[in-house]
């Protein structure tokens, strides 16, 4: 990867940005229904127990509907938890009503909840920035899921799912990526769940 990419990737970090929250707020409550029935409709289809998702931050679509929803079904829900030392995750049980202190970021997390192994997860639904068609994700440039779900580089087949969520708008040609980039397992939009064809 050339010496151009941090560059390339900031600058494109704040246009999909600012698209994202540029979306209207009549619009955005119906894109973020979209996307619930679409996961939600995937997710009938599996089994899967454990499943991690996020909280909505600058403009992510808010998955809050469909996770109580899961939750009231049986499923394992959880959230991240940033490390205090290290610029990893863990991933904390989430219920309704459960205490949700701020992190640093000013996120909210559920600090207390019982703590799941990432490498326990079916499914991860995984916030970005932006996405191409081959699976590259753009996040907020942190590292944070890059460096969690490193080890799905070595056994890209095994668990989690990685799928990423996003608004259709936040789709663009082409991604740089640089060798420790996680790329998705699929996406998931208002226009529905596709999965992706890529190399590790």
């Amino acid at each position: 990867m050339s010496q151009e990419s941090p560059g390339i990737k900031d600058s494109l970090r704040g246009q999909l940005v600012g698209r994202r929250m540029g979306i209207d707020p009549r619009q955005r409550v119906q894109l973020d229904k979209q996307i619930c029935i679409h996961l939600a409709d995937f997710l009938a289809a599996s089994e899967m127990l454990d499943l991690a998702a996020y909280v909505a931050f600058k403009g992510e679509p808010d998955l809050f509907p469909v996770l109580g929803d899961l939750h009231r079904a049986g499923r394992r829900v959880h959230l991240p938890v940033l490390a205090e030392t290290r610029q990893t995750m863990a991933f904390h049980r989430w219920h309704p009503g459960v205490e949700m202190p701020a992190n640093r970021f000013g996120i909210p997390e559920p600090v207390n909840g019982q703590s799941c192994p990432a490498q326990r997860l079916g499914l991860v639904l995984t916030p970005l920035v932006a996405f191409s068609p081959n699976g590259v994700r753009l996040g907020m440039g942190a590292g944070f899921y890059d460096r969690t779900f490193q080890f799905k580089m070595a056994e890209p087949a095994n668990p989690p799912l990685l799928m990423g969520v996003a608004y259709g708008v936040q789709e663009v040609d082409n991604l740089p990526a640089e060798s420790w980039d996680v790329p998705l397992d699929g996406i998931t939009t208002e226009h529905g769940t596709r999965f992706f064809q890529h190399r590790y």
